[in-house]
């Protein structure tokens, strides 16, 4: 296939998929081209410049009998046809086929068709946005590959890598990246079995509570074994990144700064905050700051047969926006986590109907939450290695989590999404 105005017209399509609306208002600039496979199927990896950002467009070339494997609900999978040198072809998404996501799984694996299992493979779309699409393949591996691209390396992919070289094991261990010109188009990771969300497990075990109606001890359900769990592996994924891409030094003025110019003083804890602000503000702290995971919540984790493991690093430990790192804190991501506490249990408590008229529904959703903090939390400080990145002194732990925590309010506050 040539580069010109069908593969224009292919990017318009495939870019109106992606985003409704956007492609007729802009021009498309081709970047780089691949030619992954030649023949039928063919594949082409075409990187184009679409309105300010880089998309990224894996397309499957077809013969005109040839029978597409349709994955996920797409309602019209073929984007146009072609002429090239093996004639008339039908040009379809490749990652809404499953012949096409098997060939390109290969290529990005680096086997050969030699190497190929006999019989069909079974593939499944595991999550389709504008973040990620993700893959299973026979049970054995996900093949997750970037719609729109960074600039340069992923920081979820830099983040990935880097925990996997210093030797963090609760995670999907990758198998093969998948780069061009420096750019992150994709990765191959183990497909870890048995695997349930966090957030799900979390959920679970507030309904059984609320449901049962007795102490969160004492309900079939009980989350704070897993919950310590998880703050050990917080701590071993923040040790970790501490070994991968060093410390720097953080200012607790300037985090206050920050924080208090957000803050409401007018509201229920406004002189409880501004005297957690001022008791920081005079502590002339300098803690240890590194790359944290970022955006840090239940969600973002799996329990499988084997034990919880870190399920999405896509966020990367840069800001909202950004492809830029930020140090920060290893207790900004426990404040994220301890907030995805509290909206779980928020959640929970809501789908019973308003709390104010089931006061008990409220009392066992707080209840919950304050457990399963306490078990976090005093995992996560007895870690081995974490106390080198947080104060010795669990008055100021406290505080600083407060004041994460608080960061996090005036941030939601903003936003009309709360995070899972």
């Amino acid at each position: 296939m040539t580069v010109g105005e069908s593969l224009d017209g292919l990017l318009r399509r495939w870019w109106d998929q992606h985003a409704p609306g956007a492609a007729a208002r802009a021009a498309i600039r081709v970047v780089d081209v691949e030619v992954i496979r030649l023949g039928r199927p063919g594949l082409v990896d075409v990187v184009a410049e679409m309105d300010g950002r880089l998309g990224h467009a894996v397309l499957a070339i077809f013969g005109p009998k040839d029978r597409l494997r349709l994955l996920g609900t797409v309602e019209e999978p073929t984007l146009g046809t072609v002429e090239d040198a093996d004639g008339a072809g039908i040009v379809a998404d490749a990652l809404h086929d499953a012949d096409a996501v098997r060939l390109l799984l290969e290529a990005v694996e680096g086997r050969s068709p030699a190497a190929r299992p006999r019989g069909r493979r079974a593939v499944s779309v595991v999550r389709d946005d504008a973040e990620a699409i993700v893959l299973a393949v026979d049970r054995r591996v996900t093949l997750t590959v970037f719609p729109w691209l960074a600039r340069g390396p992923h920081p979820g992919m830099a983040l990935l890598a880097g925990l996997d070289e210093a030797g963090f094991n609760h995670l999907a261990a990758p198998i093969a990246f998948w780069r061009r010109a420096g750019r992150d188009l994709g990765v191959v990771q183990e497909l870890l079995a048995g695997a349930s969300s966090g957030w799900a497990l979390a959920m679970s075990s507030l309904r059984d509570l609320i449901a049962s109606g007795v102490p969160p001890q004492d309900a079939g359900g009980d989350f704070a074994a897993e919950s310590f769990a998880l703050g050990t592996m917080t701590a071993r994924m923040h040790v970790a990144l501490d070994r991968a891409f060093g410390r720097r030094t953080g200012d607790v003025v300037a985090w206050v700064d920050a924080v208090g110019r957000g803050l409401n003083a007018a509201g229920p804890n406004g002189r409880r905050d501004a005297g957690l602000l001022e008791e920081l503000r005079r502590s002339g702290l300098h803690p240890p700051t590194i790359r944290t995971h970022g955006d840090f919540h239940l969600g973002r984790t799996a329990r499988t047969d084997h034990g919880w493991v870190l399920a999405d690093s896509m966020p990367g430990g840069t800001a909202e926006g950004s492809e830029e790192p930020v140090y920060r804190s290893p207790l900004a991501d426990v404040a994220d986590f301890t907030r995805s506490l509290h909206h779980a249990a928020a959640v929970a408590a809501a789908e019973r109907g308003p709390v104010s008229a089931h006061a008990r529904l409220g009392d066992l959703a707080a209840a919950w939450e304050a457990r399963n903090r306490r078990a976090f939390v005093a995992a996560y400080l007895a870690t081995p290695g974490i106390g080198g990145l947080v104060p010795a002194d669990r008055r100021v732990v406290r505080r600083l989590l407060g004041l994460f925590e608080l960061a996090l309010a005036a941030r939601y506050r903003q936003s009309p999404r709360g995070a899972a």
